[in-house]
C-alpha cells in the first residue's frame, strides 16, 4: 500500500510532527491524532486512502474532510474549528504552562508529555520527591502569581499521596495547584483552546462519576 501511494506523490510518515495530512475513520483522541492536529494538518477521512488505491491517482483532498458529527457532538466541538485555530496556534497553546504528571498514570507519561510538547508546552513528571522542583534564587520572595501548575492524576490511592506535596511545591512557587483528570488536557487539545471548568478537577470528576 505505500509503495503504490509513494508513486503517486504520497510519502506516508509515521511521524504526527511532519504531516500534512492525516488520515482517520473519525475524531479519536489519541496521541498521534491530537499532535497532528497541533501543526493544523487537514484532517482527511480514510475513505481518501481508499479513493487513491482504487483510482491510482489523487482525488480532490477537499472532497474527503473528515465528517464525524456524532463525535463531535460528544466532545462539544467543531471539527473545521479546531483546525483553524491550530492553524492560528502554531502549536503555542500551551505556551508558557507547566503541566505535570505522574509516573504511573494511565497509558503512561509519554503519551501525554507528546501532547503538551506538541502544543508548546513545558511538561514534566512528578514523583513527589526530587524531579521537576519550581526553580527560586535561595531568599528570594515568590510574588504569588495565581498562575496554574497541573498535575495530570487519576484518584488511585496511590495517586492521591502525591497530591499534597505537589499543591505545596506549587504555592510554595506562588502559583495555583490544579490536579485534574487527563480529560483536561484531551479536551483542550481537541479543541486547541484553553478551557477550563472545576469538573476537570480529579476530585469533582470522581464525585460525578459515583
Amino acid at each position: 500500500m505505500q509503495k503504490k501511494l509513494r508513486e503517486m506523490g504520497i510519502l506516508v510518515s509515521q511521524d504526527p510532527y511532519s504531516c500534512t495530512h492525516l488520515a482517520a475513520p473519525c475524531i479519536v483522541r489519541t496521541q498521534k491524532f491530537l499532535t497532528a492536529l497541533a501543526s493544523g494538518a487537514t484532517i482527511l477521512s480514510s475513505d481518501f486512502i481508499d479513493a487513491c488505491l482504487k483510482h491510482g491517482q489523487i482525488p480532490p483532498p477537499e472532497q474527503y474532510l473528515l465528517k464525524d458529527m456524532e463525535n463531535e457532538k460528544k466532545f462539544g466541538l467543531k471539527l473545521k474549528d479546531s483546525v483553524k485555530r491550530a492553524k492560528a496556534n502554531k502549536r503555542r497553546l500551551l505556551q508558557d504552562i507547566a503541566i505535570c504528571c505522574t509516573a504511573h498514570i494511565r497509558n503512561g507519561p509519554e503519551t501525554y508529555k507528546a501532547i503538551v510538547e506538541a502544543n508548546g508546552g513545558s511538561f514534566y513528571v512528578y514523583r513527589g520527591r526530587g524531579g521537576f522542583v519550581l526553580q527560586k534564587e535561595e531568599g528570594e520572595e515568590v510574588e504569588p502569581s495565581h498562575e496554574p501548575l497541573y498535575l495530570l492524576s487519576d484518584n488511585r490511592p496511590e495517586e492521591r499521596a502525591l497530591w499534597p506535596k505537589f499543591e505545596q511545591m506549587a504555592r510554595e512557587g506562588g502559583m495555583e495547584p490544579r490536579i485534574v483528570v487527563q480529560e483536561w488536557l484531551l479536551d483542550t487539545a481537541m479543541s486547541q483552546e484553553m478551557r477550563w471548568d472545576e469538573r476537570y478537577l480529579t476530585v469533582n470528576a470522581v464525585k460525578l462519576k459515583s
